[in-house]
């Protein structure tokens, strides 16, 4: 008998339990493109995560304290890229950043 099978005869976890933790182990696989060195893959200011989060050294008042942002939250509060403080996605390490608002500053 597997241990599997002698939790559910104990009465301690349920098949449709299982069943839950096994559908929720497959959505919440970590990509194959994020990098494993990569720090941080949520923003601060909208909550999501993204691949193209970076840290940012601002002083913009509506998201003051907020250092972590990505791509799309950045270009929306016009934060310039001269402020980005890291390159760690794939996209600033490949060389692919690109934002939309002001020049995209260039990694060594």
């Amino acid at each position: 008998m597997s241990l599997r099978d002698a939790l559910i005869k104990a009465g301690v976890v349920t098949q449709k339990d299982l069943e839950k933790e096994k559908v929720r182990k497959q959505h919440v696989k970590t990509s194959e493109k994020i990098k494993k060195d990569q720090l941080r893959i949520m923003c601060d200011a909208c909550g999501k995560t993204a691949p193209d989060v970076e840290q940012y050294q601002h002083r913009v008042g509506l998201i003051a304290g907020k250092e972590w942002l990505c791509l799309m939250c950045a270009d929306e509060y016009q934060i310039d890229d001269q402020l980005r403080q890291t390159a760690q996605s794939s996209h600033a390490r490949s060389g692919m950043f690109q934002r939309r608002y002001g020049r995209t500053k260039r990694n060594r």
